[in-house]
């Protein structure tokens, strides 16, 4: 190699093609055969006032701030997905309910665009405490709403916890649980949904265990959803004292939207038959 100064000039081929390997757009310069970035034409090197060392990478580079950058995004992007992970899990007692989403809907979903604003405007909506009442008869697609609503809130990182009464009045059931500390972690949740009210134990230990979470939710000024096959007539005439003190202060706390579609159960189990019979009869 040659010598000019105190810096060598002369690079072997072997350490040339070395430092390109690290990136292969970066060339040699001709004039001081220096490493020089491929995306932006400046040197990656610089001559060593060292005798002894006859080039010196430069550390401060701005390819390098770019990799430094790219990989901090990366990181950002594994604990954002590790984060939305973690809160479906905690969301569903059911994980069947992870997989019902906006995006799987096939055009037959009622209500759903009202369901898209409220994501959209959950800020508002939490602030104002405002929540939804989903009601009418089976199959209609009320829980699936709910869960799409749900997810679409999980992506944007806002923790909810979907779950039914029936879950919940077995948990209270149990002596080691400290009834007062299960209904305040309920309310830590910014979004409580509550699936199929109405279909569980109508029992005074009931009764007064589902005015208490329904309770609680409202003072918190918290936001709930509830699915629910009980009609408007029967929400908003309940036949004694213990259905008024929990239909009024659910009335309270959310908007009521009617499904009044047709039953989707029932469309997909003749699908069903009209497959199997065309399976095992015609064919």
């Amino acid at each position: 190699m040659e010598k000019a100064g105190n810096a060598f000039i002369g690079v072997s081929d072997s350490l040339k093609q070395a430092l390109l390997n690290e990136e292969i757009r970066d060339h040699i310069g001709d004039k001081d055969e220096l490493i020089y970035c491929g995306l932006y034409n400046t040197p990656k090197q610089q001559i060593s006032i060292v005798p002894e060392v006859s080039r010196k990478m430069v550390e401060n580079h701005t390819c390098r701030e770019e990799k430094l950058n790219k990989e901090s995004d990366r990181w950002k992007d594994f604990e954002r997905m590790s984060r939305i992970a973690e809160l479906r899990e905690e969301a569903f007692d059911d994980r069947l309910l992870s997989e019902q989403t906006f995006r799987k809907d096939d055009g037959s979903l009622e209500h759903k665009r009202t369901g898209q604003n409220y994501v959209e405007k959950f800020e508002e909506m939490e602030k104002e405490n405002i929540g939804l009442l989903f009601t009418g008869p089976v199959g209609t697609g009320k829980t699936f709403l709910a869960s799409a609503i749900a997810n679409a809130l999980i992506e944007r990182e806002i923790s909810v916890k979907m779950t039914n009464f029936a879950v919940i009045l077995n948990d209270m059931m149990n002596l080691e649980i400290n009834k007062n500390k299960y209904i305040a972690n309920l309310n830590e949740y910014r979004l409580l949904i509550i699936d199929d009210f109405g279909m569980e134990r109508d029992t005074p230990f009931a009764t007064e265990h589902i005015f208490n979470v329904i309770d609680s939710r409202y003072r918190a000024n918290k936001p709930i959803i509830l699915t629910t096959n009980l009609s408007a007539t029967k929400l908003t005439a309940p036949i004694n004292l213990k259905e008024q003190r929990v239909y009024s202060r659910i009335l309270e706390m959310a908007v009521p939207i009617v499904f009044s579609g047709e039953n989707k159960r029932i469309v997909k189990m003749k699908e069903k038959v009209r497959k199997a019979n065309t399976l095992l009869i015609n064919g």
